[in-house]
């Protein structure tokens, strides 16, 4: 699925490759770790269900402040592609944390009706103006105290200068 992450990301000439290559090889990394998560489908998917689905993660990345151009399914399909999976976490990361997870988890994907569900359920958050707004609002760092308790050490009286 070819990304153009927008405004989000500095533009590709204003980063050194090294670290454009880094991204790249990190996303590669992130979602065939997600993609074992995510079982072989029962049976084939019809390309019209992961059109639909290919489309409704593009919707909704775009209100995330990516755009998304998803390739064309022609043939069915057995298992989703690794940036597919993905997206699907980082979309599904997104709905918890505004309070509307998505129905289907990505470890219990098994059918067309599983991908249709997670299908319309993406295309509800992305015409839904309060998940806009939400995505919007600005993010809060609490300052929160840490305080780390271990053994006390005595303080040693140790002469540096003596030691020279």
């Amino acid at each position: 699925m070819p990304i153009d992450y927008g405004a989000a990301m500095p533009a590709p000439d204003d980063m050194p490759q090294d670290l454009l290559d880094a991204a790249g090889d990190a996303d590669d990394i992130v979602g065939a770790e997600l993609a074992a998560l995510v079982p072989e489908f029962e049976k084939p998917i019809n390309p019209k269900v992961m059109n639909a689905l290919a489309k409704a993660i593009a919707d909704v990345a775009t209100v995330m402040g990516m755009d998304i151009q998803p390739d064309e399914y022609i043939e069915p399909v057995t298992e989703l592609e690794p940036d597919v999976v993905r997206f699907l976490a980082m979309i599904d990361a997104a709905a918890q944390d505004y309070g509307k997870p998505l129905p289907v988890r990505l470890d219990a994907l098994r059918t067309e009706g599983d991908l249709t569900a997670l299908t319309a359920a993406m295309m509800q958050l992305a015409d839904d103006q309060d998940f806009v707004a939400f995505l919007d609002m600005p993010f809060d760092e609490e300052e929160v105290d840490v305080e780390i308790a271990g053994p006390e050490v005595p303080a040693a009286d140790f002469d540096f200068q003596a030691r020279l």
